[in-house]
């Protein structure tokens, strides 16, 4: 039984990505952004709702030549500009405005907690998972750590074997060690990439990317 391949040791960029992907959730991560843009929604309705109750003015403009719309042309060649301006005050509605901009406030400040909220609970799980991945890649490094001492082991019971310095027995016990270190370094990977992959989904950015590795 043998590691696979690509069974590489824990490297630097690989820390360095657990540190980056806290960073991409704040701005990433699906439940957040969604969040925010009702926030965002709410803060545009408090807006709306408070130039109901503004004046406005409206400005109009209307250049004619030959004539205006659904009239016979004039024999003469003419040309007639219009400009208007109308000015609008709402009426007094007996503070019901008030009460509906009070209302779209509130609404505005719910969703301020709901995205401080989503934001605790985000970060929360995404620490838990960087911690967990984090340990996973100390665990990876130490089974190939073990590993590596049970190659080196093997081989040198297997040159003491060849030279009658050691018997059938050491060699037996060498590759039991060397099995069992191997076995533990599968699991330790897997156990890496299972904790790799909770972490980028707890972050928001779990893709088919980000499945094959990055």
């Amino acid at each position: 039984m043998t590691v696979a391949d690509d069974a590489h040791v824990p490297t630097a960029g690989q820390r360095a990505d657990l540190q980056a992907w806290l960073g991409q959730a704040q701005a990433r991560h699906p439940a957040i952004v969604a969040a925010r843009a009702q926030l965002a929604a709410a803060r545009e309705r408090v807006d709306m709702v408070r130039s109901e109750g503004r004046p406005s003015i409206d400005l109009t403009a209307n250049f004619y030549q030959n004539g205006r719309p659904n009239q016979g042309l004039s024999a003469a060649s003419t040309r007639e500009t219009l400009v208007g301006v109308s000015l609008n005050i709402p009426l007094f509605d007996g503070f019901a405005r008030g009460y509906k901009v009070r209302g779209a406030q509130a609404q505005a400040g719910q969703r301020e907690a709901e995205v401080a909220e989503v934001q605790r609970q985000t970060l929360m799980e995404l620490v838990k998972t960087h911690a967990e991945a984090d340990m996973a890649l100390d665990n990876m490094a130490a089974a190939q750590a073990w590993l590596d001492a049970a190659r080196d082991a093997q081989a040198s019971v297997q040159r003491k074997f060849g030279l009658g310095a050691a018997d059938i027995l050491e060699m037996l016990t060498t590759q039991s060690a060397l099995l069992e270190a191997q076995q533990e370094r599968i699991r330790c990977q897997a156990e890496w990439r299972a904790a790799r992959l909770r972490l980028l989904a707890s972050a928001g950015v779990l893709g088919r990317e980000a499945i094959a590795g990055r």
